[in-house]
């Protein structure tokens, strides 16, 4: 028993201050309640930009809503009508939600917190493949504002890849689509590669702009490996971009562990790789091994390709080898022949008693003609001559 009063006791206070807001949406042209219309209500006790915790209710049939159980405090009142083709609306009558008017809640229900949506326009289209042209399901096409950059809806194709954003305000929008998890580039109306490139999509309220297509390309991929120059071991504090060789879109990603990296999502296009190294003492470099982005080689990437093998050896090389020079081998001495020894004028090689001695020529007996007829030894060689 006493725990029971204990548990009451506690939550006494928390039911007192327990309140309410509540109020009636209806069209602002026909002035006829909306049913199904989300209302939400934002604390506003920390002011934070990024609402982490909200209440909602829908509208009734008449156009009525509660929003019950709320702690004491500012709350932030939006009324969300993008599904039913309404602009949203924050209180009291805001387009912002930065403009809304704080609603006070305490113990007591608040009501008169109306709403009276004006109709919004729309956009609509259709997602294929670029290869192939098959339809792309769960792709998010998304509407911002040129002028302010404001978001203006988003909506996700279906299995024949059609989408519709309702609930647009008037204005000129840039139109986005993206289905990266399928491995497919964002693309920008009308086909651009990026926001800055897109065709503006003028919206009115209450009517439909149609025909804003889109073709996704499949990404095309880049993969290699850092590493230090110097001992060849993997460097992962590196940040490697690819940007166009008109210097824009860069893509950046970190190398892991083991220096490898891979940078995805990139379109079509000539592409200059760099390699900036967190470590002040590296240079920075670009694929192929350059110093500048003047000499950087340009890597062309096609629809879908994946090039790897980009690599980056970043620093000074590993100290030269000494060169050491084989010692000099002397052939032994090979044995050379003595010179034969000639003898003088007037003298001739003989053998005497088994050695070569110079000996002195004996001179020739010379015969002589008799009656101008040649010696015998030559009467045959004159004989043929006649």
């Amino acid at each position: 028993m006493l725990t029971s009063l204990l548990v009451l006791a506690a939550l006494a206070p928390a039911a007192a201050f327990a309140g309410s807001i509540s109020g009636t949406v209806t069209d602002a042209v026909t002035l006829e309640p909306i049913e199904g219309l989300e209302v939400c209500a934002y604390p506003l006790a920390e002011e934070e930009e990024e609402f982490e915790v909200w209440f909602c209710e829908e509208t009734d049939p008449s156009g009525e809503y509660t929003i019950e159980d709320l702690e004491a405090g500012e709350y932030g009142v939006e009324f969300w009508g993008r599904p039913l083709n309404y602009v949203p609306q924050y209180f009291d009558g805001k387009s912002h939600w930065y403009e809304w008017d704080p609603v006070a809640v305490g113990s007591e229900p608040v009501s008169g917190i109306d709403a009276a949506m004006v109709e919004g326009g729309g956009i609509e289209g259709t997602v294929d493949h670029g290869v192939g042209g098959e339809p792309v399901e769960a792709a998010f096409v998304c509407a911002w504002t040129i002028a302010s950059e404001e978001f203006g809806g988003c909506a996700e194709t279906d299995s024949s890849g059609e989408y519709a954003i309702r609930g647009v305000s008037e204005g000129e929008y840039e139109v986005e689509f993206w289905a990266e998890e399928q491995d497919l580039l964002t693309q920008y109306y009308d086909h651009q590669d990026h926001w800055w490139e897109a065709n503006p999509v003028t919206v009115s309220l209450g009517a439909v702009t149609s025909g804003i297509d889109a073709d996704l390309q499949p990404m095309a991929r880049v993969e290699g490996q850092v590493r230090r120059a110097s001992n060849g071991s993997p460097l992962s504090e590196v940040e490697v971009c690819t940007w166009s060789t008109e210097g824009e879109g860069g893509r950046c990603a970190y190398p892991d562990d083991n220096g490898h990296y891979a940078i995805g999502g990139l379109p079509s296009d000539e592409y200059k790789v760099e390699f900036w190294p967190f470590d002040e003492s590296l240079p920075i470099q670009y694929w192929d091994h350059k110093a500048t982005w003047e000499t950087a080689n340009p890597l062309s990437l096609g629809a879908g390709s994946i090039v790897t093998g980009i690599d980056a050896d970043l620093g000074p090389g590993p100290p030269p080898v000494p060169v050491v020079k084989p010692p000099v081998v002397v052939p032994p001495p090979v044995a050379s022949k003595p010179k034969p020894k000639r003898c003088k004028k007037g003298f001739r090689k003989k053998r005497v008693h088994g050695k070569v001695r110079c000996v002195k020529k004996k001179r020739a007996h010379r015969h002589r003609h008799v009656h101008g007829r040649p010696p015998v030894r030559d009467r045959a060689t004159f004989r043929h001559g006649l």
